[in-house]
């Protein structure tokens, strides 16, 4: 076997391939050659929302690559003032700003020609979104960036994921401010790297408090503004979405692409239709067009031709008066699977005893999913969600008032061994202590070095449990700290107990809690990846129950090729253990699904915590930040299929399922043995089952999506043509601020069942 230092060498020369050219030995026309023959490479750090630490991640990336020798440049740096970001531009070569005059005043943009010359191998050039100066060659930075990645230079820039087009009126919606500086959503899926920089919108606040984004005469009209905790929450779980979508389509786990059609009538809410079904289209693959139909009353479509193809839809305009023909058509010429309408306005009483523009698609395309899209309504003003419950920060002084201490656990999360969970939990401790917090190192690993623990205070001393790797919860609470910092909470104390069990001793203390969670330490996880296992160091697995009680939960995020590269250095574990993990959970494959699977899992915590906050806001209108869906099954046999495709749907939008059945006022025998059997086939597809009791199914499915904060019903076809009072036509009428989802009818169901058989109820 390679002695460490021989495996070091070898593993740093397999990342130095291929080897460039130098520009300053004679090999300078050769080293213009080679960069010109390959477009560089884009890495984006992705944020929820402004003061997350883009730039700040940038620039340390910037100063780890230059110490390893590579040639590094700021194109374009903006740090708003703030000290800790200005204080990593020393020692980084700074390429001057090009001054551009403009009515009057001066603007600086990024001098990209003088790039060009200086030709680097890693250009900095932030906020990709940015909009230029008028008269520069490019509009959009993002042409920049293209230009400069044409040349051969590698870039690294930053982006807020409410610059997407595609989450555009979704983020306007939630935050009531409009975004006018977008990018395509082309420019992130033609990235080589997204590397999500997390913050919970609770750290975010503080953050903001202490004055480390914005000027202190600023800071409470933002945090009653855009960075109120829904906004925050909100946001953070579109970017983890938005994340963990990318990695599925680039590991390519996506099932087969599917198509979607979107018919507009030029009305307001047609731009937020679109973007819908754009949206839908990309997490399934597949291409969108956009088709109008008719004259719309003189109102000019070419904004949405516009927006069509920023978005990369195809558009088509047909003539004609007969709306409901016309879309037909398209979808049946077009091969969809997948069509997207807006819910019909009611003009009048009569209008309700014929069908509806949704019901003529129900009836007359049954092999295509229809999905009637409710009208985007204004986002709430800011002032109406101040009542009901006082912000943490509120309580934390009240109670300071009266002598006793909030404590609240925020958490790390890796998902693979070298993340910097650690690093990040004792960097938080030291940003506390350095602000005058009592903050003590309960337990950690003694493999940290003892550099990242010297301003830190360590339970008990050098000698004691805590340097040890061990928690001796009984000291811990006779020190009463104002925060403990506790590696590993899967890790155990020194009564053999799984530390995570102690959390709630500390909290009632009044002790806070920084703490690492790894992804592979979470039992739903580690029996998924048994077979890896064998080999991993012993631990005691958490129940993912844990996740609940935790306040704050982040993930440290790193993207696959930089965990390998830390590995082949000797940054992370030992040779024999590095040859090990290549074969078992650092295999690239593998890598990028439980990187996928974390992202997911903060997505869900952040969606509960969401949730939670509509409901005490008295938020009545749901926010698509996560789909959550009812899926309705009436007690009859033939229902598991729809289950089951139904939770095949929500797992490509990433949504949250409750199979919901309305009960009967009696149910025979046959009836409880088919809903004790779905009700098991749900659990087993990770839904929710919920029976209800109503005599009419529709008003009580309406009451209960209200009441849930649902924002989609899923319905199966029914089997006969429309007829005013059927369920489905009534939920149309009703539910006009919920989307509603008709599955198609699969092709052997069509040819089993008669035209003429009994309505299906639900």
């Amino acid at each position: 076997m390679c002695s460490p230092s021989t495996w070091h060498w070898t593993t740093e020369r397999l990342a130095e391939a291929p080897t460039l050219p130098s520009p300053g030995s004679g090999g300078a026309e050769k080293y213009a050659a080679f960069m010109a023959e390959r477009r560089g490479q884009l890495k984006v750090y992705l944020g929820a929302t402004p003061g997350a630490g883009k730039t700040f991640a940038m620039l340390r990336e910037a100063r780890e690559r230059k110490q390893r020798g590579e040639d590094v440049v700021i194109g374009f740096v903006e740090t708003y003032g703030r000290p800790r970001t200005e204080e990593l531009l020393n020692g980084l070569d700074l390429i001057p700003r090009q001054r551009v005059p403009y009515k009057g005043t001066v603007l600086e943009e990024m001098d990209v020609d003088a790039v060009l010359k200086r030709r680097p191998k890693v250009a900095l050039v932030d906020e990709l979104a940015h909009t230029n100066a008028p008269g520069l060659p490019h509009e959009k930075r993002w042409q920049d960036v293209e230009q400069l990645r044409d040349a051969g230079i590698d870039v690294i820039s930053t982006l807020n994921v409410q610059h997407v087009e595609s989450v555009n009126d979704v983020v306007e919606k939630i935050t009531g401010i409009v975004q006018r500086e977008t990018i395509p959503d082309r420019v992130l899926d033609l990235a080589d790297e997204i590397q999500f920089i997390d913050i919970s919108p609770e750290a975010l606040r503080k953050r903001m408090r202490h004055g480390n984004i914005y000027r202190p005469d600023k800071v409470e009209t933002a945090l009653a503004n855009f960075f109120r905790p829904g906004n925050l929450a909100a946001l953070r779980e579109i970017a983890l979405r938005l994340v963990a979508q990318s990695m599925a389509a680039s590991r390519q786990v996506l099932a087969p692409a599917e198509d979607v059609l979107v018919a507009i009538s030029g009305s307001a809410s047609s731009e937020a239709l679109i973007r819908r079904a754009v949206r839908v289209a990309r997490r399934l693959g597949g291409l969108c067009m956009v088709v109008t139909v008719g004259s719309h009353g003189g109102v000019s479509i070419e904004k949405y031709q516009q927006l069509a193809a920023q978005l990369g839809c195809s558009f088509v305009s047909l003539g004609g008066s007969d709306v409901a023909r016309g879309i037909m058509e398209a979808a049946q010429l077009a091969n969809v699977r997948h069509l997207f309408i807006g819910q019909s306005v009611q003009p009048s009483l009569w209008a309700r005893w014929r069908p509806t523009l949704a019901d003529q698609m129900i009836d007359a395309l049954p092999g295509i999913d229809l999905h009637v899209i409710a009208p985007q309504h204004a986002s709430i003003p800011p002032n109406s969600l101040e009542e009901p419950r006082r912000l943490p920060e509120d309580l934390l002084r009240a109670q300071q008032r009266t002598g006793r201490r909030a404590a609240d656990v925020r958490v790390y999360l890796g998902y693979a061994d070298g993340s910097g969970t650690t690093t990040t939990m004792l960097d938080e401790a030291r940003r506390r202590r350095s602000r005058g917090t009592d903050v003590v190192v309960a337990a950690i690993s003694p493999r940290v070095p003892k550099a990242e623990l010297e301003t830190l205070e360590l339970l008990g001393g050098p000698d004691a449990p805590a340097a040890h790797d061990r928690l001796d919860v009984a000291t811990l609470l006779a020190r009463n700290p104002e925060v403990a910092v506790i590696d590993e909470l899967n890790g155990l104390d020194t009564e053999g107990r799984v530390r995570a069990e102690s959390i709630p001793r500390l909290l009632e203390a009044g002790i806070t809690v920084l703490g690492t969670i790894h992804l592979l330490d979470l039992a739903s996880v580690r029996e998924s990846y048994a077979p890896l296992l064998k080999e991993r160091a012993p631990g005691s697995v958490l129940p993912d129950e844990v996740l609940t009680g935790i306040d704050e939960l982040e993930i440290v995020d790193v993207t696959p090729d930089v965990l390998l590269q830390r590995l082949r250095r000797g940054e992370i574990m030992s040779p024999a253990e590095a040859a090990r993990a290549l074969q078992a959970e650092f295999r690239p494959q593998i890598l990028a699904a439980l990187r996928e699977m974390a992202f997911r899992i903060i997505a869900d915590h952040t969606d509960r915590r969401l949730v939670a906050y509509m409901r005490e806001r008295k938020i009545e209108e749901p926010w698509e930040a996560r789909p959550r869906l009812i899926a309705c099954i009436p007690p009859k046999p033939g229902m598991a299929a729809r289950i089951e495709r139904v939770a095949g749907w929500a797992a490509r939008v990433a949504a949250q399922v409750t199979v919901v059945s309305v009960r009967p006022p009696k149910l025979n025998e046959s009836q409880r043995r088919w809903l004790g059997e779905y009700a098991a086939l749900a659990h087993r597809q990770d839904a929710e089952f919920v029976s209800l009791y109503g005599r009419n199914v529709a008003t009580t499915l309406a009451g209960y999506i209200r009441k849930t904060l649902s924002t989609e019903i899923v319905l199966g076809r029914r089997r006969r043509a429309w007829r005013l009072w059927d369920t489905t036509a009534t939920l149309i009428r009703m539910l006009d601020d919920v989307d509603i989802h008709i599955l198609r009818r699969e092709e052997a169901t069509q040819a089993k069942e008669p035209a003429a058989s009994p309505p299906a109820g639900s």
